[in-house]
């Protein structure tokens, strides 16, 4: 056996392995960019709903604070729960979309995360990757960015 012989076998062993890593590189690359996405679209909208509920709260206590500045200590002190600020409900509501908000992008994550697996187990197994299979993970992005803005 010739070294050139031995230097083709190899190099024709190894390129298929070069090119699955390649292809299981890029595919796993994809999917963390679309879980990328769908994280910053639910963080982005979580922080928006409750900077505007902070915002609602800041403004009934404020309203409160002035309603009790206005009437003055003796009216306060008699009567000391007519001057809370009116906020458990917008706080109430604020977690529950939190909540709701949270658990739909986890659910979206785990959707992707599962997709890219598969895809990237099929790449290593040898089996083909249907072009739909790898649109699934950009697909996924799509609607979680759609599902995360609708509960907004």
């Amino acid at each position: 056996m010739s070294v050139e012989t031995i230097v083709s076998d190899v190099k024709g062993k190894v390129e298929p392995i070069i090119a699955k890593g390649q292809e299981v590189v890029q595919t796993g690359f994809e999917t963390l960019k679309s879980a990328n996405s769908i994280v910053v679209e639910g963080v982005q909208t979580l922080v928006k709903s409750n900077v505007e509920a902070g915002k609602d709260l800041f403004a009934a206590a404020q309203t409160s604070f002035e309603k009790a500045k206005a009437d003055g200590i003796k009216t306060v002190a008699a009567n000391p729960v007519a001057y809370l600020p009116e906020g458990k409900e917008r706080v109430i509501s604020a977690y529950n979309d939190s909540v709701s908000l949270v658990t739909k992008t986890s659910d979206e994550l785990v959707k992707t995360f599962k997709s890219g697996f598969d895809n990237i187990n099929a790449v290593i197994a040898g089996e083909p990757v249907v072009a739909k299979a790898k649109a699934t993970v950009k697909k996924v992005a799509a609607k979680a960015k759609k599902t995360v803005k609708a509960a907004a």
